[in-house]
């Protein structure tokens, strides 16, 4: 072995600047890399290292708080010795390496310790706990995007709170930068780029494809003077003028990009609002030298059966761009997570309360008819939907409630004809809670509430029976229990099946619990409404149930009539067009399609009726703007519609809640607007309930029929 001397000139450094920070050295060899930190507080200073004299030897000097490794990958300052430089001699001294004061500031920033505190909410600001919190740093590049963790995942705590520390270089070969990172082409970029390439045809670029490349030869149109060789590693040439072999290329150089983005930016239409979203080459891009890390977050949290699910994910346009080294943030999760609520707000007393169903907040009980025709309806005087199938009843138990089973029980609207409900009608419930003792990412416990068969009663056990058995510190979410999941649910109906259609009352039994920890049935109590009113322990709903055949082969009308629907006949210019057959379209000759939609229930929603043809072409023939004047008249039943607040309010005549449709006419004044070119037509009728079936607020009972024919133009 021999000794190398490696001066260290930093005079032309302020002195009180020297004191900074410390600078490695290190030195590369086929067998590794070694290293010493020195201190230039003096301005200069040397390391000797024992070396192999028969290697080629890389120096690096760069900042301490670089690693070894990152020496060489690091834009630091280089030399290198080579055998023939020791001349047989022990010992070589090379000549010093000057640090400038621009090398000596951009070192201080180069690895640094970014700290980010955060905190997961739900929207009401509840904590979200028991999530695991992943940082991502973000590069995008013309419509491909390089996402790259940063620091270790962090698991929120029983607030919601989380930290994350992570280290964060900058000052890369760009060479060595792109190879760390993996690319994905990213629709949010291609959904703003492909819209201006097209604003000019000229501009011929290659689909998306997910490895970068800039093969953009069609936007050289004049032939370019040749250049020397291209560097085929750490290139530094930056010239507006691409050579064509930088246009043939296959992978992507990252020192080239430069050059393309001033011939781009020369082609490209100037659009501001991508220069403001920083997409290249809108906006210039040189991220090796990216001090300051460009951060956006994905939250997962494994809360209920399956997979953990995400509850916070933003995309590349919602990036923190040149984060501080300490950064607090608040995370607004999704309504996937499972929160933990602010406060037990348990009303007083010895009582019961519904609040909602469908949900908590779901459908509040406060939008559900009382009285009257649109008793039980959801939005009472304004859409007036029933419910249908099964239904989830939530609510609250006083502080003092003797509960700890209880039973629900109705009656048909108005009487007092109160009986249990139906045993088989019944749903098993559950329950979820965070337990803050048990390791992440166990910590989500979900409790079944069994419909329990006692004496020939059947009741749920209560939330706060099940706190009383299973003793815990419940309310502490640091250290102990607190509810997540279902907390308020008290009971989940069939209906389908077990009640008429009609509107019923609801009400709930409570339960005192024996020695053994069963219903006693000798404190059956039918519990008072919390806050001394009556109606909070009762629940009205209107119930409509429809009845399915099975689904006719090949056809899209579904076997039932609630609803149902047909096309009675086509007529063009007075003529009767048959399904399936042909018709000469004269000129200045109105359309006609006779059809109806009816419900028994009279809980008609809407209907649409609409001509398809050609390649996904479709006009809506209730519609002036797509068929021009039209007139829609009832022949049988009605009112016309085509909506139930159409039907409801003058000058049509429905009385709500009921819509039961009819037979109506269409007529349009100019069949041309209709069928404007020779092809095939298809008429197409759909109608709508307003029923809220499996408490899923979207319309999920329908009916559907169509006519198809030919018009010759």
């Amino acid at each position: 072995m021999s000794t190398l001397r490696i001066p260290i000139d930093a005079s032309q450094i302020a002195d009180t600047d020297r004191k900074q920070q410390k600078v490695k050295v290190a030195v590369q060899d086929k067998n590794g890399v070694k290293s010493q930190i020195i201190a230039l507080d003096a301005g200069k200073g040397e390391i000797k290292l024992d070396v192999d004299p028969k290697q080629t030897l890389n120096i690096a000097v760069g900042p301490e708080s670089a690693s070894d490794e990152d020496m060489f990958h690091l834009q630091t300052l280089t030399a290198k010795v080579t055998p023939a430089q020791w001349a047989n001699e022990r010992t070589l001294a090379i000549p010093a390496i000057v640090i400038t004061p621009q090398w000596w500031v951009w070192w201080l920033r180069w690895c640094r310790v970014f700290t980010i505190h955060g905190r997961v909410v739900c929207a009401d600001g509840s904590p979200v706990p028991g999530a695991e919190v992943r940082a991502y740093d973000v590069d995008f590049f013309w419509w491909w995007s390089s996402i790259q963790q940063v620091g270790p995942s962090a698991v929120t705590d029983g607030a919601g709170n989380f930290t994350i520390r992570f280290r964060w270089c900058c000052g890369w070969w760009p060479w060595w930068w792109w190879r760390l990172r993996q690319w994905r082409l990213d629709d949010d970029l291609i959904e703003k780029i492909r819209p201006v390439l097209k604003l000019n045809p000229a501009i011929r670029f290659p689909e998306p494809d997910p490895i970068p490349r800039l093969d953009i030869a069609a936007l050289n149109p004049q032939p370019l003077p040749p250049l020397g060789p291209l560097t085929p590693t750490r290139p530094t040439v930056v010239t507006p003028v691409l050579h064509p072999s930088l246009l043939a290329r296959k992978v992507l150089d990252p020192s080239t990009i430069p050059a393309v983005r001033d011939k781009l930016v020369s082609l490209l239409p100037h659009v501001p609002e991508l220069e403001k979203l920083r997409i290249w080459p809108w906006w210039p891009w040189n991220p090796w030298f990216d001090c300051n890390p460009d951060i956006i977050f994905r939250v997962t949290q494994p809360c209920g059966a399956g997979p953990a699910k995400v509850v916070f994910s933003e995309n590349v346009f919602q990036t923190r761009w040149d984060i501080p080294t300490n950064l607090n943030v608040t995370l607004v999760a999704n309504n996937q997570a499972c929160c933990l609520p602010h406060d037990d707000d348990q009303p007083e007393g010895d009582c019961s309360l519904f609040t909602s169903v469908c949900g908590d907040p779901g459908i509040p009980v406060t939008t559900i008819g009382k009285t009257g025709v649109t008793a039980g309806y959801f939005d009472p005087g304004g859409r007036d939907r029933p419910f249908s199938e099964s239904v989830s009843f939530y609510g609250l138990f006083g502080t003092s409630a003797q509960a700890d089973f209880y039973e629900i029980e109705y009656t048909p609207h108005g009487s007092a004809g109160w009986a249990p409900v139906p045993a088989g009608c019944l749903i098993d419930l559950w329950r979820g809670y965070f337990d803050a003792t048990l390791p992440w990412p166990n910590q989500f416990v979900f409790p079944t509430f069994p419909v329990i068969d006692f004496g020939g009663i059947h009741v749920y056990e209560s939330r706060q029976h099940y706190e009383a058995t299973h003793p815990a510190a419940w309310g502490n979410a640091i250290a102990g229990r607190v509810w997540s999941n279902n907390i308020n649910v008290m009971a989940n109906i069939q209906t389908k099946g077990f009640f008429s259609d009609g509107a019923y009352d609801f009400r709930v039994i409570g339960y005192r619990a024996d020695g053994a920890g069963n219903p006693d049935l000798a404190t059956r109590k039918v519990m008072d409404g919390c806050g001394g009113e009556p109606e909070n322990n009762l629940l009205t709903l209107r119930l409509d149930n429809r009845v399915v055949g099975p689904q006719v082969p090949n056809t899209v009308h579904v076997d039932t009539t609630e609803p149902d629907c047909g096309i009675n006949s086509v007529r063009i210019g007075g003529a009767t067009v048959l399904p399936c057959g042909a018709q000469q379209l004269p000129n200045g000759v109105p359309l006609e399609i006779d059809f109806f939609v009816s419900d028994p229930d009279g809980h008609l929603d809407h209907y649409e009726l609409v001509v398809k043809y050609d390649l996904g072409s479709i006009k809506n023939l209730l519609s002036a703007a797509d068929v021009g004047a039209f007139t829609l008249t009832p022949l049988a039943g009605g009112p016309q519609g085509p909506d139930y607040s159409n039907a409801v309010n003058a000058p049509q005549t429905a009385v709500r809640p009921t819509w039961n449709g009819g037979t109506m006419r269409l007529h349009v004044n100019d069949a041309a607007l209709v069928f404007p070119k020779t092809c095939c037509y298809l008429v197409e009728l759909t109608v709508w309930k307003r029923n809220i079936a499996n408490c899923d607020g979207h319309l999920s009972y329908f009916n559907q029929m169509h006519y198809s024919f030919t018009v010759t133009v």
